[in-house]
Formats: structure tokens, sequence, C-alpha cells
């Protein structure tokens, strides 16, 4: 059936037909949008971070029942313990983690390639396009109960927000099989065995039979015989194929999405000895696949590419180019006075008086002290230079602990529950000397306003040192409260309370 559809509605349209009874989200760009259609509409459920949103799934995976985790980019990272150990261990019902990558850095901290994890926990990765979102959604849960480990699905804000036009095979998949308790007759070095025996090959053969993979000379409009051939995956395939016919350029290409393991020997079978000009977001993950030596590969570490997004100009460039073997970018890294816009907090956010009051006493000097921030899915810079540094979401207290004289970490309600909890207490229990002032507004604001538990019973059972304030505090007040507890020994918490304008419809 061919339809004409918004990948976002594809893809839940997709996780209905899969009989997915099981949906963790932590929000986050570029999938929060596609996390909350699906909590209106299959009872997805919001999770305080990765790494339990993943454990969810896997114990729903081991009771029989399908499960799907969607996550950004950066929340892999958390969740690579579980995801790990479960390839070895193996899972019951179909698993499948939808990873929302973001390859311009557009609203997160990095632009890292969520394929790498493919190969870090040696679990099946798909990089679909727009054309066979639907499909390979299906792939995915097939290929995972047939392997039984998880299936990362990545995508990106380009492929999600494209409107969809392609086939969509009829599908159905079998009834999962029960988990199977015979794994802990293997010892841990055992189990990888196993898998390295019955399961990676088995991973590569659906690899290399995929349908998802297409190995063609049709976008052209010659016969393919050239000397290069173009390997595109995701949405950079959407791109590939664009230019290519509107340019009636004619050039082999392989449009895969099954992109780990590599189907390594159908690619060679497929181009011989030509040189291969490969086209991805975000890092030259396929390039490195391939092995350096066999073929002539052109690509990112050629110059032919930029990293992070691509354009179509990006790409015709490195195609008039494939006769040169190594081109020098002249890139100018993008500075935010060249991007031409900031992401200050907002004039009327009631933590402005926080800031100012941290501004004031850094500008007195007299102290090394150093102020950690935390980095989330969309940055919004401080106000009047006062974080120094900012590494991750949840990362300020840990930061900040290692500072060699009192300093202060900042950091919102949700990081702090996400992922910043386990500073406050390795803080108190080795009685460092930090300030931990708690921005807590009871929302993720800046992914769309999902609620928050109050964290101060949990802070008050951590921490003896706890102050609370509102928004109607002076800026004196706080400058003064700052000042004392900077001067006190040991872990002091200021939880400020205030309520986002954005989420009380203000703004």
């Amino acid at each position: 059936m061919t339809e004409t559809s918004h990948c976002i509605d594809k893809t839940a349209s997709a996780v209905r037909r899969c009989d997915v009874r099981s949906i963790t989200c932590v929000p986050g760009y570029p999938v929060t949008e596609l996390a909350e259609r699906l909590i209106t509409e299959a009872g997805a459920k919001w999770c305080l971070n990765e790494k339990v949103a993943l454990e969810i799934a896997l114990g729903a995976s081991a009771s029989g029942i399908r499960s799907m985790v969607i996550v950004k980019h950066v929340g892999m990272n958390l969740l690579s313990d579980p995801l790990i150990t479960a390839s070895t261990h193996r899972i019951g019902a179909g698993l499948v983690i939808i990873a929302g990558d973001d390859p311009m850095a557009a609203a997160s901290q990095n632009e890292q390639d969520s394929r790498y994890w493919g190969l870090i926990a040696e679990v099946p990765v798909l990089d679909p396009n727009p054309t066979n979102l639907h499909d390979a959604i299906f792939e995915a849960y097939r290929t995972s109960e047939t392997v039984r480990t998880p299936v990362i699905v990545r995508v990106t804000d380009r492929v999600l927000t494209s409107d969809c036009v392609g086939e969509r095979k009829a599908q159905t998949l079998n009834l999962p099989e029960p988990f199977d308790r015979s794994i802990w007759e293997y010892s841990m070095h055992g189990r990888h065995q196993l898998f390295h025996r019955d399961t990676y090959p088995l991973i590569e053969d659906l690899s290399e039979r995929s349908h998802l993979n297409r190995y063609g000379y049709h976008e052209g409009s010659g016969s393919g015989d050239g000397q290069v051939c173009i390997i595109s995956s995701g949405y950079a395939s959407t791109i590939v194929t664009s230019v290519i016919r509107q340019r009636g350029i004619e050039m082999p290409h392989i449009s895969l999405s099954f992109v780990s393991p590599l189907p390594v020997k159908r690619i060679a079978d497929f181009i011989g000895g030509q040189s291969v000009l490969v086209v991805e977001e975000t890092e030259p993950v396929i390039e490195g696949q391939l092995g350096a030596g066999t073929y002539n590969i052109l690509g990112r570490r050629s110059g032919h590419l930029p990293y992070g997004g691509l354009t179509e100009e990006d790409i015709l460039f490195a195609i008039k180019n494939v006769d040169k073997n190594e081109i020098s970018l002249d890139t100018d890294p993008e500075t935010l006075s060249s991007r031409g816009y900031s992401r200050d907090i907002c004039k009327d956010c009631p933590f402005r008086p926080i800031y100012e009051a941290v501004r004031a006493i850094k500008k007195s000097g007299g102290s090394r002290m150093m102020v950690a921030g935390d980095m989330g899915c969309s940055i919004r810079t401080a106000p009047t230079g006062v974080v120094d540094v900012a590494y991750a979401l949840g990362g300020a207290i840990g930061v900040a602990s290692g500072m060699p004289v009192k300093s202060i970490a900042i950091i919102g309600d949700f990081g702090l529950v996400h992922s910043g909890l386990q500073a406050l207490i390795d803080a108190e229990f080795n009685q460092r000397d930090v300030l931990v002032i708690v921005l807590a507004n009871r929302v993720s604001a800046m992914t769309g306003g999902q609620k928050v538990p109050d964290p101060e019973r949990i802070i008050r059972a951590c921490c003896s040192d706890v102050a609370v304030i509102d928004e109607t505090a002076g800026g004196q007040a706080i400058e003064q409260l700052i000042r004392e507890r900077l001067s006190a020994k040991g872990v002091s918490v200021i939880v400020a309370r205030g309520e986002c304008r954005k989420d009380l419809g203000v703004l």
C-alpha cells in the first residue's frame, strides 16, 4: 500500500500494529513530540531517566510484553549499562529503543551518533529513512525477537518531521516466545561465548538479507557503471536520492537502513573494486566499518563532507570531487555571534535573582569559588556569565564537588531527580564542601513542561543543611543566604521555588 503521511503518524501506527504495550519515554529533542503522541494514543509513560526507562522495558520484555523506549541521543549514555548486558543475558518479547539524534546540535549539548552503540553493545541498529520508517519498526521487533536482544532504531528530527511517501507492507508479527531461563546455566564468560557463537552470526545474516537495504542504479538516468558508488543511510539517503534524480547523475547507490552490523559481504559483492563515497549523519560510522585499505573511501575523513547535518549542496560538492582522494574543507566553527542568536533564560524567569546574587558574589572577588551548571536538552545561557562549566544533565553537583574550594552547583529539579541525586548523596557521605542550589519549578521546562516530583523531602533525607526560599525573596536576602552557606563547612542546599511563566501560560 502506498501512503503519504507524517512520519510521526507512521511511527505511531507501526507501534500500534506491532502490539507494543509497554512504552517508556524521557523527554528531549527530537523525540518529545513522538513520545507525547504515544502517551495520548498508546499509553506511553514518562520516566525520570533513561536507565529506569530501559529497565522497565526489560522487565516487560521478560514478562512477554513487547516494549519500546524513546530517548534522545545523550540518553543512550545513561541506559548503556543494562543495554550492553542485555545482549548476552537475552530478553523475552521484542524491545526496541528509539534514539533521537541531533546532527547539528540544534537543541543538545553534543552531536553524538547513536549508531555507535550497536558496535559497543553488539545489538542491531536500524537507521531508516522517511520512506521505510514504518517497515523498519516491524523489522526491529522481528529482529529483536529472533536474536533475543534489544534493537536500536536511530531517527533524527528531519526523519520524524518529514512527509513520508512510500510503500507500507502488510505485515504481522508472530507471538513472542517466553523468556529463556536457560541462560542461567552459563557463566558470564560462557554467555559471551554463546552470544558470539550463535547470536551475533544470526544478526549479521539478518543484516545481509534485510529488505530495508537497497542496492541499485535506479536513482540516476544512466547504467551505473561508473567508478564510484555512493553508500548512504538514514535521512542522508533521502538527500542523495533527490540529488541524483534531479541532476540525472549516473552513480550506483546503496541505501542502507540496517547499518549495524554492516552487510559487508553484500556491499563487497555489489561495488567490486569501485571507490566509495559514504554519505551519512552524524559521524563516520559506516566509513569506519568498511575497513581501511579495503576500498578507496571518500567521505568525512577525506574532507569530502562536513561533520554534522548534510545538505544537497554538501552532497553535490562531494560528488563533483570524487576524483580527488582528499580535500581540505575550510570550515569556520560557528559562534554565538555568527549564528545570530543566543538562548538566554527568560526575562521574567523567577530564578534570575539567584543568578544575579551569584554574579555579585563572584564579582566581589576574594575567593576561587566557581559555579558548575547543568546542561540538558535545550541549553539556556545563564545571564551575566555566571556559570563557569556545564557538562551534562545532572552533572552540576559532582563537578562542583571536585573543585578545591567550596563552590556552587546550580541544578534544576529535573536534572536532580534525573541523575544528580547520587552526587548529592556522595557529597554528604564524604563530607565534601559544596553549595547546591536547586531551581525547583516542578516541570521539565525546556522539553515541554513534563511534571517533576518535588525533591525537597528527598533532599532533607540526604542533607541536614537545607534552606528553602521562594520567588518572593529579595535579591539582598538571597545574596546573604548564599554567602552564609558558602562560609559553612560541608554540604549546603538551597531549594529555590518558582513557577515557570511558560508553563503558566504567561509567555
